[in-house]
């Protein structure tokens, strides 16, 4: 049923009506597309002629701009005569040529008169630029010869008023060389400043120097006489030379600010002329293009009406049809991921999409209760499995606390040799049992994410030795060769990790090769290799004479409860435990176990970290054969042993005396242990967890809240090892935690 309301031949299916809907739109837009194409094509020739006739008008303003640039530049060069003001003048003329000739002026509505006064008033005013030139340099010319006259005449009287002695002819002589220079002061002020009433003075002055001959007071010697010629004819020359610069002055400006002058107003009003067209032409352009718009405007507004009715009867329709069952169904799967499986589910009754997301929401409602029932079934599982884990090794524990405690005890007695062999195969048996424990809840917690590393400063050389020490009896024992060591030139390393998690991986590893070798030897070797002063690369190598794996055992090797061959259950025991933890702890380091093996011919395991020196020493650690326990008088001490199991409370009672304790006290359960602190006082208390009518932490809490028992020490002392039990007795007040 489902798969046929899927189909997509559905009679009132949504995607049917949203393709009608889509087709409407769609022949709407073309037809609308169609209208304004081409009204648009009629903007667009609108706008083409107005950005010709705006390029035009925008090319003869920038034409005149550059006419007046050029008077400007005339006047600058005027002033003074520079080169370069005069290469600007040319290529700004030619400039304007460019221009000109890239103007469709034509096009613009521009007539041919109009067009033929605008080109020849450019070349005229090339003609006249070139003149310019000449004239500039004529009246430079006879500009600067004055002051020639003029100094050589000073020249004349300073070397006639040397040949007097006579005080009168020298007054006379400086009377004339005063009269020279206000002569070409004056000149000077009528050619450049225009001052008119100069010429005059210089017409009388010039007058009053021709007649310095005649005038002067004292007689002429022949010598004197050829200075008195040449002053009379520089008089002349000065003033010849000064009426030619009037006339070449008046030429050029003539020519400035006349001709090139007339010539940029009549240009100026040429342009005026063509803007006034062009904006006439413009406004015509703008009527048709506002008509055309408006036009448009009105047919818009028409298909705005239309479409904002369609739209509105759409939006109804997908608002009733689509939007409000959806709105419905997301209600439903909300409810339903919130957990609540009863919420309503609408519109299964449709034969479109919504009615297939409906149907689907039975179903996953359906489903989503089985799921719930599942998971809830799992949890319980789950829930069950960590209560077993925490009861078995408490359980497990307890009763091993016991033979290993009671085994220790029985050592300090009289026994025969046989006896003696007897216990040691329980002592070992005992061991073995509490190592397959300890596997199975370090899986347990890896697996579960219990398992924090620390970062800690780890003495290499110091967890080395430990390491020989653990096995350097086993390998005796056996009768095979143990080497463990590092290079002697890294007899001092200190680097950051976890020590304890480490240390385990080697002891697995270590172990391992020592239970599979029956003779040659095993060997720990650690390679350095430093990366900057602070880093460097760990290798640990760990090889072995041994039996060796198959290769096709070897991708196997790291699963839990297996080993590469059943048979070595039986030959060499163990839990096949040892490599899975080994690779998961190596993982939270960030590394990988890799092997080499051949069978018969040994393995090789090794693994590499990257770390960094410790940023402080660790602790100076004496080797394990060498360390020693001072020797504490514990006579006067009074110790609480709250403890449920009667082995436990044998075994922990027999370690006290052990240390000479002679006072101490046993509680079964937390509420006798509260009892005893309320009518005595002990110096130490070691609490068990879990016990009868009060555990160990809730005992704790009460114990503490006694004012005489707010430092005693109270230690936990529980089968239980996980690291909740652990943080659970911190908590409470606890200042240590053992393990039983």
């Amino acid at each position: 049923m489902l798969n046929n309301m899927l189909s997509p031949l559905m009679p009132n299916s949504i995607a049917v009506k949203v393709t009608i809907a889509l087709s409407v739109v769609i022949i709407a837009l073309v037809t609308s597309y169609w209208v304004m194409n081409t009204r648009l094509n009629v903007i667009n020739a609108s706008v083409t002629d107005i950005t010709a006739i705006t390029n035009h008008t925008v090319g003869i303003q920038k034409i005149n701009k550059e006419i007046v640039e050029i008077q400007r530049d005339i006047s600058v060069f005027g002033s003074t005569g520079s080169k370069t003001i005069y290469s600007k003048l040319i290529e700004n003329h030619q400039s304007i040529v460019d221009d000109l000739a890239s103007l469709d002026l034509t096009s613009a509505g521009v007539e041919s008169e109009q067009i033929n006064s605008v080109n020849e008033l450019v070349k005229r005013y090339g003609n006249n630029l070139a003149g310019l030139e000449k004239r500039y340099e004529l009246r430079k010319s006879l500009t600067n010869e004055l002051p020639n006259i003029y100094n050589s005449a000073l020249d004349r009287l300073y070397s006639l008023n040397e040949t007097y002695t006579d005080v009168n002819a020298k007054l006379y002589i400086i009377t004339a060389i005063n009269s020279w220079h206000r002569l070409h002061r004056d000149a000077q002020l009528y050619l450049t400043k225009k001052e008119f009433r100069k010429r005059q003075s210089v017409t009388s002055l010039v007058k009053h120097l021709s007649n310095f001959k005649d005038e002067f007071p004292t007689g002429i010697s022949e010598q004197q006489q050829f200075h008195f010629a040449s002053l009379q004819t520089l008089v002349s020359r000065y003033d010849k030379i000064f009426k030619k610069s009037i006339q070449a002055n008046r030429n050029y400006l003539s020519l400035v600010n006349v001709v090139m002058a007339g010539d940029t107003i009549e240009f100026s009003n040429l342009v005026n002329n063509l803007r006034e067209k062009s904006l006439n032409k413009l406004e015509r352009i703008r009527q048709q293009g506002a008509d055309v718009v408006e036009h448009t405007n009105d047919i818009l507004k028409l298909l705005g009406a239309a479409a904002a009715l369609y739209v509105v009867i759409i939006a109804i329709f997908f608002h009733v049809h689509i939007s409000k069952p959806i709105k419905r169904l997301t209600k439903s799967f909300k409810s339903f991921h919130q957990g609540d499986l009863s919420a309503d589910i609408n519109d299964t009754h449709r034969n479109d999409e919504i009615g297939v997301l409906a149907n689907a929401a039975n179903q996953f409602r359906l489903l989503s209760s089985d799921l719930a029932l599942a998971k809830s079934k799992a949890e319980n599982v789950t829930k069950i499995k960590s209560e077993f884990l925490a009861n078995m090794s408490h359980e497990i524990r307890t009763p091993m606390n016991g033979i290993l405690g009671m085994s220790k005890q029985l050592e300090t007695t009289e026994l025969t040799t046989e006896q003696m062999k007897m216990l040691s195969i329980i002592r070992s048996s005992g061991k073995s049992l509490l190592v397959i424990v300890n596997d199975i809840l370090d899986l347990s917690k890896i697996e579960a994410g219990k398992i924090e590393l620390e970062t800690e400063p780890v003495n290499l050389t110091l967890m080395l030795e430990e390491i020989n020490h653990l096995f350097a009896y086993q390998a005796r024992e056996k009768g095979i060769e143990l080497y463990i060591n590092l290079p002697d030139f890294h007899s001092d390393v200190i680097f950051l990790g976890d020590e304890t998690r480490l240390k385990q991986i080697l002891i697995n590893l270590v172990g391992n090769a020592i239970k599979f070798t029956q003779y040659g030897s095993v060997s720990l070797l650690v390679d350095i290799e430093e990366h900057s002063a602070d880093e460097f690369k760990l290798t640990f190598k760990v090889s072995d004479t041994g039996i060796g794996i198959a290769q096709a055992s070897i991708t196997n090797l790291f699963e839990a409860f297996s080993q590469a061959d059943t048979s070595i259950t039986r030959k060499f025991g163990g839990t096949g435990l040892g490599l899975t933890i080994t690779s998961k702890l190596l993982a939270l380091m960030g590394s990988s176990l890799k092997v080499e093996s051949e069978l018969g011919q040994g393995s090789t395991f090794y693994f590499i970290i990257n770390t960094t020196k410790a940023a402080e020493q660790a602790l100076n650690k004496l080797p394990l054969e060498n360390e020693h326990h001072n020797e504490v008088d514990y006579k006067n001490i009074s110790v609480l042993v709250v403890e449920d199991n009667k082995v436990n409370q044998l075994v922990i009672e027999a370690f006290l005396n052990q240390l000479g304790v002679n006072t101490i006290i046993i509680a079964e359960n937390g509420e006798e242990a509260i009892e005893k602190c309320e009518c005595a006082h002990y110096d130490i208390i070691f609490m068990d967890m879990q016990m009868p009518k009060l555990d160990g932490p809730a005992a704790t809490i009460k114990i503490k809240s006694l004012a005489s028992y707010k430092e005693t020490p109270i230690i936990a002392l529980t089968a239980n090892v996980l690291k909740a039990d652990q943080e659970r007795c911190k908590s409470a007040g606890m200042c240590d935690f053992l393990t039983k």
